[in-house]
């Protein structure tokens, strides 16, 4: 299975993206069985790092088989 996750949690001092709070966020995902494939930063018109995104995927015990 697949999952995207938006990832914008902000410090109270600052309008950046609280980094630690996103390294809080990737633990609670893995430890609970979701591998992380991606992270990529979205960015405002400026430059500036506003949010995450991360794409997640958990093996779920089973695969599909690719339809012919």
């Amino acid at each position: 299975m697949i999952k995207v996750v938006e990832f914008k949690s902000r410090n109270f001092w600052s309008s950046g993206v609280d980094v630690t709070k996103l390294n809080e966020k990737i633990k609670e995902y893995e430890a609970s069985g979701w591998n992380i494939q991606q992270i990529s930063p979205l960015t405002t018109f400026t430059g500036k790092v506003s949010a995450y995104v991360l794409v997640l995927e958990k093996d779920l015990g089973y695969h599909h088989q690719p339809v012919q």
